[in-house]
C-alpha cells in the first residue's frame, strides 16, 4: 500500500519511513540492512533510544548508507538532540543532494538550536526544491517557521493552475469550492501560524495529545487554515484513530473544497478503512484537481482492485507508470507494474 505522498508514511513513523523506503540502500551491507530494519521497528513501537543505536550502528558500519543517517537525524531530533540531529541531516544531504526533506528537519533542529541564520538559510532552501503537490503542508509549515524567524520574502508564490482550469483560477476558485481567505495557511499573518508551528513541534517531540489539542487551537484561530486542519487529520491517522481522521478531512472540505491534500488524505483514510468505493470517488476529485500528480492513480488502482474492478485497476496503474518519472518514486512503479502484470495474468 503506497502511503500518504509527500511525507508518505503517514501510517507507520509517517516521515521516516517514507524518505527511507525511496532513498534506498545500495551501498548497505546485510549486517547494517540488519540493524537499519530492526531501528525502524523501534522507531515504530516509540522506542527511540534504542532506534538511534540501532541506526548509529548502520551508519558505522556503512558510512555511506543514506537512509539509515536520515533515519538517525529523525531519532535524535525526536529525542531532543538536535545537535547530532544536525550532523545527521547533513551526512544525508551530502549523499541525497536532490532530496528536499533533510532541510525541513535541518531548518527546524538549527532553530530550536538558536541558530536562527542557519535555520532560514534551510528553510528556504527546503520550499525552494520541494516541489511536490502532496508536500505543500510541509511546505506551509516551512514558510510559517520563516515568518516566525523574521525571514524576509518568505510568501509562497502562487500556486500555478492545472489543466483547463487555468481560466477560471486567474479570475477565482472553481464554483463550488471555497476561496482562499486573507488569512489562508500560505499566508504568514494567519493568527493560526503561531499555534500551528507549535503544534508541529510538539507532535515531532512526540507529545502526541498535546499536539492535536494544539492543531484545534489553530483551527479554532483560523478556521480556514487548511494546513493545520490537514496535519492534524494525517497525526490522528498515524495514531490509528481513522474515524477522527476522516472527521478532519470532511471537515477541511467543508470549509475549502478545492484543497486538493484534503482529498488526497481522505482517500488515503478511506483506503485505510476498507472503504474502498469512497477512496475511489475522493481519489478522483483530487486527480481533477491535480491532473499532473501521479500519486493518486497508484491509490485509485490500489482501491479499485479491492473492488474487483480489475480492468480499471489496471489502467490506473498503467496511468501511474507512464507519468512518474522521479527516481525516488522506483519502488513505487516496480509495485504497480508486478500489479499489472497480475492483473493481465487474470483477465479472462
Amino acid at each position: 500500500m503506497k502511503p500518504v505522498s509527500s511525507t508518505r508514511a503517514v501510517v507507520a513513523a509517517l516521515a521516516l519511513f517514507a524518505l527511507c523506503s525511496r532513498a534506498g540502500s545500495a551501498l548497505a551491507s546485510p549486517a547494517s540492512e540488519a540493524a537499519f530494519a530492526e531501528g525502524q521497528t523501534l522507531m515504530s513501537a516509540k522506542h527511540l533510544p534504542e532506534a538511534s543505536a540501532k541506526f548509529e550502528t548502520a551508519v558505522a558500519a556503512d558510512p555511506k548508507f543514506a537512509s539509515a543517517w536520515y533515519a538517525l537525524a529523525v531519532a535524535r531530533r525526536r529525542l531532543g538532540q538536535c545537535t547530532g540531529a544536525i550532523a545527521a541531516y547533513r551526512r544525508y544531504a551530502a549523499l541525497a543532494p536532490d532530496e528536499p526533506e533533510p532541510y525541513y528537519g535541518l531548518g527546524l533542529c538549527l532553530r530550536d538550536t538558536g541558530d536562527k541564520a542557519g535555520a532560514i538559510e534551510a528553510l528556504k532552501h527546503y520550499v525552494a526544491i520541494e516541489k511536490r503537490p502532496a508536500s505543500e503542508r510541509w511546505v506551509d509549515h516551512a514558510h510559517g517557521v520563516l515568518a516566525e524567524l523574521g525571514a524576509q520574502g518568505t510568501a509562497p508564490a502562487e500556486k500555478a493552475a492545472v489543466g483547463g482550469d487555468a481560466a477560471v483560477a486567474a479570475k477565482g476558485p472553481p464554483k463550488g469550492a471555497a476561496g482562499a481567505s486573507p488569512s489562508s495557511p500560505s499566508s504568514p499573518t494567519s493568527p493560526a501560524n503561531p499555534a500551528y508551528v507549535e503544534a508541529q513541534a510538539l507532535r515531532d517531540h512526540g507529545h502526541i495529545d498535546e499536539a492535536i489539542a494544539k492543531f484545534h487551537q489553530a483551527i479554532a484561530a483560523d478556521p480556514r487554515h487548511m494546513a493545520a486542519r490537514a496535519a492534524l487529520g494525517e497525526l490522528l491517522l498515524k495514531i490509528r484513530r481513522d474515524d477522527e481522521a476522516i472527521e478532519v478531512f470532511r471537515a477541511a472540505l467543508d470549509k475549502n473544497a478545492g484543497y486538493p491534500l484534503a482529498w488526497y488524505d481522505l482517500a488515503f483514510a478511506f483506503r485505510a478503512r476498507g472503504r474502498s468505493a469512497e477512496a475511489v470517488d475522493a481519489y478522483q476529485h483530487y486527480i481533477k484537481l491535480r491532473p499532473t500528480d501521479p500519486d493518486a492513480y497508484y491509490g485509485l488502482g490500489r482501491a479499485l482492485q479491492r473492488l474487483g474492478r480489475k480492468a480499471d485497476s489496471r489502467k490506473a496503474y498503467e496511468t501511474y507508470v507512464s507519468m512518474e518519472r522521479r527516481p525516488s518514486e522506483k519502488r513505487w512503479v516496480e509495485s504497480a507494474q508486478t500489479q499489472i502484470q497480475l492483473l493481465a495474468s487474470a483477465a479472462p
